[in-house]
C-alpha cells in the first residue's frame, strides 16, 4: 500500500492554489488594442498539438462584417490554448471558449502565423444573442453587458457598473468611435 501511494505521488503534478484576477478592459481599450475586429460565426472547431506538445483549439468564423482593419475572406482562424484532445484536457483559467454555430464579436490581435488571438483572453469575446421580448440583438461578455440569464426587472446585487443592457447596434457604435 505505501508503494502504491508513492508511486502515486511521483505521478501526480503539483498543484498551486492561484487567483486568477482581471482588470477590465473597456470597450474603448479592447478597440484601441485590438488589430482586427469581427463579427461572425462558430463554423468549426478542432483541438490540435503544437511542436511543444501543448494542446489548443483552432476555431473558424464565418465573418458577417469587419469593424476594424480587413480581411480578404470571408472565413478567418482564431486560436487559444487549451482543449480537449482525445483522453487529455488542457484548461487555461478564464480563457475563451467558442460554440459551434455560436454568433460573436471577437476582438483579435494577430499571433505570427496571422491567427487571431482574443485580447484579455475572455474580454476579447462578445457573445450576441436576440433578446425573445423585443428582437433586440444584445451582446455581452464578462465584464460588459447583461448575460441574459435572469428575468427582466430582477436586482442583481454582484452586477458590476458596466453590466448593463448593450446592444449590438451600440457595441457597433462605441468601437467605430460613436459618429458613424
Amino acid at each position: 500500500m505505501k508503494r502504491e501511494f508513492l508511486l502515486l505521488l511521483l505521478f501526480v503534478p503539483a498543484l498551486s492554489l492561484r487567483a486568477v484576477q482581471f482588470t477590465p478592459l473597456s470597450i474603448e481599450q479592447l478597440t484601441q488594442e485590438s488589430t482586427l475586429i469581427v463579427q461572425g460565426t462558430v463554423l468549426t472547431k478542432s483541438c490540435q498539438r503544437d511542436p511543444a506538445g501543448r494542446i489548443f483549439t483552432k476555431v473558424e468564423l464565418g465573418i458577417a462584417e469587419v469593424w476594424k482593419a480587413s480581411l480578404a475572406t470571408n472565413r478567418f482562424t482564431i486560436v487559444h490554448g487549451g482543449g480537449i484532445l482525445g483522453d487529455r484536457k488542457a484548461t487555461v483559467s478564464r480563457q475563451v471558449e467558442f460554440g459551434l454555430g455560436e454568433e460573436v464579436v471577437a476582438f483579435l490581435v494577430l499571433n505570427q502565423r496571422g491567427e487571431g488571438v482574443t485580447l484579455g483572453l475572455s474580454q476579447g469575446k462578445f457573445e450576441i444573442r436576440q433578446d425573445a421580448a423585443t428582437g433586440e440583438r444584445l451582446v455581452h461578455n464578462l465584464f460588459h453587458g447583461e448575460p441574459g440569464y435572469h428575468r427582466e426587472g430582477e436586482f442583481q446585487a454582484d452586477r458590476l457598473p458596466t453590466q448593463r443592457r448593450l446592444t449590438l447596434a451600440e457595441l457597433k457604435r462605441r468601437v467605430r468611435g460613436g459618429d458613424r
